[in-house]
């Protein structure tokens, strides 16, 4: 029953507004207060309707307001959507938050991270962060959410999945079954009437709490960090050790140029980092420099990578010429030194505002010394 409640949801959702005229609007800011003879498709970063409309609407922007009758069906997408007025057919809608006051003569299907229905609705079928459905239904009610709250008068089954709470108001009046999950059983009023009978079944394992979530969230960023970490170091090591010579190069200017030549390799990859992207959208605006632009994106993203995998390397050798000197008379860079440098910079580049910093110093670093040898590489014959 459940499956079948969520497919017919997604049905609500996938089916097309009917008609064969429409009326098309679309601005920055629309207001529609001049009659509309057909359906209505408006879309703009705040719609405003305030105009009686005989047929559908299909709406979407960042702010959106219903405060006008709508004698068919309603399918909206945004970032705020509110309906304050009736609506004749179904409401299907996809936001951010949801509220609607009146009543709606078909169904409501919605998929939104706060959903408020004050008004009446035929059928119900809510997936949401914090839901409140007050008006009622006369038909079947479907939500999953994190914390549901549920009032009015209900003529069909209700259905609770909740992953943190489910509140039940006082007068709260089901006239079938109630049937919820939740992590703990919900306090039912005295004054509440359930007709159908409750059936709690626990806590299923598969919807996680807030508290879960934000756990999840910190163990995937630790993973996240740790995989790539280990990437970096097995390419820095492989880089190293296929071309230790080019890395050899790349740690002696480095670390054994003066500081006004660090300075200016600093410069140059800084200026690749940031003129480059400006170029590439320059290119775009014409349709010939377009195959260019996407030339030099994938030389902009190698780059990149390269940048900040050869920072590691250059952290690497420096550790090997200063702090291991003790240890070891050798000064070439192995790809043992190259993997302790991405290990070493990794772990600076946790600590909050430094750590990026230096990270993003010793890629510029590393960039402009990039840069600079491909330079004598590619002009060297010409310059001979």
């Amino acid at each position: 029953m459940r499956m079948k409640r969520a497919l017919l949801a997604l049905l609500i959702f996938s089916f097309p507004l009917s008609g064969l005229a429409a009326t098309f609007a679309g601005e920055q800011t629309l207001t529609l207060s001049e009659p509309v003879p057909d359906n209505a498709y408006v879309a703009g970063a705040n719609v405003t309707i305030s105009t009686d409309l005989p047929a559908d609407l299909t709406v979407a922007g960042g702010n959106i307001g219903v405060y006008a009758p709508v004698q068919g069906d309603v399918l909206a997408a945004g970032g705020t959507v509110v309906i304050e007025r009736p609506v004749g057919g179904d409401v299907r809608a996809a936001a951010g938050s949801l509220h609607i006051t009146s009543d709606v003569a078909g169904d409501v299907a919605a998929a939104a991270g706060s959903v408020k229905v004050s008004g009446k609705a035929r059928g119900v079928y809510i997936v949401g962060g914090t839901v409140e459905i007050t008006g009622g239904a006369s038909g079947p009610v479907t939500v999953y959410g994190s914390d549901i709250v549920l009032a009015g008068d209900f003529a069909g089954d209700v259905e609770i999945i909740a992953s943190d709470r489910f509140t039940i108001q006082e007068g709260t009046h089901i006239a079938g079954a109630l049937r919820y999950n939740a992590p703990e059983q919900a306090a039912i009023p005295t004054s509440a009437v359930i007709d159908g009978g409750v059936i709690y079944t626990g806590s299923y394992a598969y919807v996680p709490t807030k508290e879960e979530a934000r756990k999840f969230a910190v163990a995937g960023a630790g993973v996240f960090l740790v995989v790539r970490t280990i990437a970096a170091m097995i390419v820095a090591g492989l880089l190293v050790g296929l071309f230790p010579m080019f890395a050899g190069r790349i740690a002696d200017l480095s670390l054994s140029s003066g500081g006004r030549r660090i300075a200016l390799f600093a410069l140059l990859g800084f200026a690749l980092f940031v003129a480059t992207p400006i170029l590439i959208f320059l290119l775009l605006l014409s349709f010939v420099g377009a195959g260019i632009a996407l030339l030099l994106g994938v030389l902009y993203l190698l780059l990149l990578f390269l940048s900040y995998i050869y920072a590691g390397v250059i952290a690497g050798a420096a550790l090997r010429r200063h702090a291991l000197s003790r240890f070891t008379e050798s000064r070439e860079i192995t790809w043992k030194d190259a993997v302790l440098g991405v290990l070493v910079l990794s772990l600076i580049g946790i600590v909050p505002v430094v750590g990026p910093l230096v990270k993003f110093i010793l890629a510029v670093v590393a960039a402009g010394i990039l840069a600079s040898l491909a330079y004598r590489f590619a002009f060297k014959q010409a310059e001979a």
